[in-house]
C-alpha cells in the first residue's frame, strides 16, 4: 500500500490535468530532450523510487534555462543542507517550463490509485499548494476521466511524461512499445501547480532525492 501511496501523488497530478475543459488532443509527444529545456549541470534531476527494496519507478525532471541559472547560483560549490533544499525546491516549484517523466518498473493497479487519491489531494491542500475547489474538482472527476485505463491499469515500462509551461500542462502516457495511451494539453493553472507540488512539496517522497541528485550529493 505504501508503494501505491507514492505513485498516487502522480494520480493527483494526472487528475488535475484532466479536469479543465478545452483540452487539445493528440499534440506531439513531450520529451525530456525538448530544445527549450536546459542542458548541462543543474538542469536535470533523477532518482529511483524504491520501497522495501522494490524498484517502483525512475523519475526524471528537466527544467528551463532560467531555472537552471537559479539552481547554479544557489548550489554551485555548496554542500547539501535542508536550507539549500528549501531554496532549490522553491525555484523548482516556480519553474515556468519543465518536463517530468516517470518510468514505471512494476505494474500499478488502477483501483488502488483511486483509493488513496483523496488523501494525497488533502495533503497538497493542507500545504497550501492547491485550493479546496481544485481538491474537490479533481477528486470527483478522476474515476470518470481515467475510465479508459481502469481495466488495464499502469503497466511495467509505461512512461508518464508531464510537460509544464507557464499556462498549461501536457500529459502523455506511453506504453512500452511506444503507443500513446493518452496525450493532450490542458490549460489549467491548478494542474500546473499540482504537478510541481507532487515532486517538490515538503514531505514529498521525491523532493529530497531529486534535489540531492541535482547538486551531486549522496544520501
Amino acid at each position: 500500500m505504501a508503494v501505491i501511496k507514492r505513485c498516487s501523488l502522480f494520480a493527483a497530478w494526472w487528475a488535475a490535468g484532466l479536469v479543465a475543459v478545452g483540452a487539445m488532443a493528440d499534440p506531439s509527444l513531450p520529451t525530456l530532450n525538448a530544445p527549450d529545456l536546459a542542458q548541462g549541470p543543474y538542469s536535470h534531476m533523477q532518482m529511483l523510487l524504491q520501497k522495501f527494496w522494490i524498484d517502483v519507478a525512475t523519475v526524471e525532471v528537466r527544467v528551463d534555462r532560467p531555472t537552471q541559472e537559479r539552481f547554479t547560483t544557489l548550489a554551485q560549490g555548496q554542500s547539501y543542507s535542508k536550507e539549500l533544499e528549501q531554496q532549490l525546491a522553491a525555484f523548482a516549484f516556480g519553474a515556468q517550463r519543465a518536463v517530468v517523466q516517470m518510468h514505471f518498473k512494476r505494474d500499478i493497479p488502477f483501483n488502488r490509485w483511486v483509493g488513496v487519491l483523496h488523501d494525497n489531494l488533502g495533503q497538497a491542500r493542507k500545504a497550501g499548494l492547491i485550493a479546496a475547489d481544485v481538491e474537490k474538482r479533481i477528486g470527483e472527476a478522476l474515476p470518470q476521466r481515467l475510465a479508459t485505463l481502469k481495466e488495464r491499469g499502469y503497466e511495467k515500462d509505461d512512461r508518464f511524461i508531464y510537460s509544464v509551461t507557464a499556462d498549461a500542462v501536457q500529459v502523455a502516457v506511453i506504453a512500452k512499445g511506444g503507443q500513446a495511451l493518452a496525450n493532450f494539453v490542458e490549460k489549467d493553472m491548478g494542474a500546473r501547480r499540482a504537478v510541481m507540488a507532487c515532486f517538490f512539496a515538503p514531505k514529498s517522497d521525491y523532493r529530497e532525492a531529486l534535489l540531492r541528485n541535482l547538486v551531486g550529493a549522496k544520501r
